[in-house]
């Protein structure tokens, strides 16, 4: 009995041992063997400040339903792009992209992460070489957005993580990333300010609009952006052209969260591509994206013919389509 004791007391130590060196791992190494999914920290919950509150759940109830009611009557343009994109998220919501097979398959998601496309967004160990992609505070390069609005934010930091900007040299995530334009204009002007200079480099983006090429040359541009090792993909699309309207319950009376379906737009990175099996739809790929959005739980799989549609859908309010961005490093 006292060498049985013995022999479980040195049993349970070793386990210990073990179980301490995982939990001394990097957060990338670190992977869900049941998902498939990259292990990536989930936002820490900040609470909706209270005008916020007013304004979301007060105010655009009652003033949205009129604001959109009176364009729709005036505005012919207006009412051709709404009923466009309606149709749209209406089809989306009859075949959403998240009932199929191929959204988070494991044996997919397996593949994605031994494409170099999306290497560079996995973390390596401490003591890699300052020029990998691991970032100073041995955080991964890829996080959710800490709050609604703050995809853009999210991605911008996600990519230029990945491209070896360290992580203290980025500013926090904010809001108002909402444009691609704009977005362009202010990953530039982060990486220009960060303290990862010494290489010479600079960012260089190109913005492709859905509705400015061909679903051929759209294929052809990210088969170029990610085989490209100093290039990292931007997606800025109409997420619910691939989930549909996504309500439940009471929630799909609000009007708030109706129009958002429609006219919110959504940013993330585009981590690779991986083909189909069938030969019949050797031109249209599964598209690997990393939803900034933690309730999508990481990365997800749409047939590339569709995400072209979602990239294509109008944003109402600058009367363009939407658009990927190519974020290429460049020696100066």
């Amino acid at each position: 009995r006292i060498a049985s004791y013995h022999g479980n007391t040195n049993c349970l130590r070793t386990r210990e041992r073990r179980r301490s060196t995982m939990n001394k791992a990097t957060p990338s190494t670190m992977m869900d063997n049941n998902k498939g999914q990259l292990a990536v920290a989930l936002p820490s919950h900040q609470p909706m400040p209270l005008l916020t509150k007013l304004l979301f759940y007060g105010v655009l109830p009652i003033a949205l339903p009129v604001v959109v009611s009176y364009k729709m009557l005036t505005d012919k343009s207006y009412r051709l792009t709404t009923t466009s994109l309606f149709s749209l998220v209406n089809g989306a919501t009859k075949k959403p992209c998240t009932d199929e097979w191929y959204f988070q398959d494991v044996g997919l998601l397996q593949k994605l992460w031994s494409l170099p496309s999306a290497a560079a967004y996995i973390q390596k160990s401490a003591d890699t070489a300052p020029d990998s992609s691991s970032d100073d505070d041995g955080t991964p390069p890829l996080e959710y957005q800490v709050r609604e609005g703050y995809c853009g934010s999210a991605t911008q930091r996600c990519i230029l993580k990945s491209l070896g900007y360290p992580s203290n040299s980025i500013p926090d995530q904010k809001g108002g990333e909402s444009k691609p334009d704009l977005w362009c204009e202010h990953v530039k002007q982060i990486a220009n300010e960060s303290t990862h200079d010494a290489d010479g480099m600079e960012i260089e983006t190109t913005i492709v609009r859905g509705s400015d090429v061909t679903y051929e040359e759209f294929l052809s541009t990210l088969r170029q952006g990610l085989d490209n090792p100093n290039c990292r993909i931007c997606c800025n699309y109409l997420r619910s052209a691939l989930t549909g309207f996504e309500l439940t319950g009471l929630w799909k009376f609000h009007p708030l969260f109706f129009v958002l379906k429609l006219y919110g737009g959504h940013f993330s990175p585009i981590l690779g591509m991986v083909e189909q099996d069938d030969k019949e739809e050797k031109d249209n790929p599964f598209i690997a994206i990393f939803d900034t959005n933690h309730k999508y739980n990481g990365a997800y799989f749409v047939p590339c013919r569709r995400l072209y549609d979602a990239v294509s859908s109008i944003d109402v309010g600058s009367k363009k389509s939407r658009a990927i961005i190519l974020v290429e490093k460049k020696s100066v």
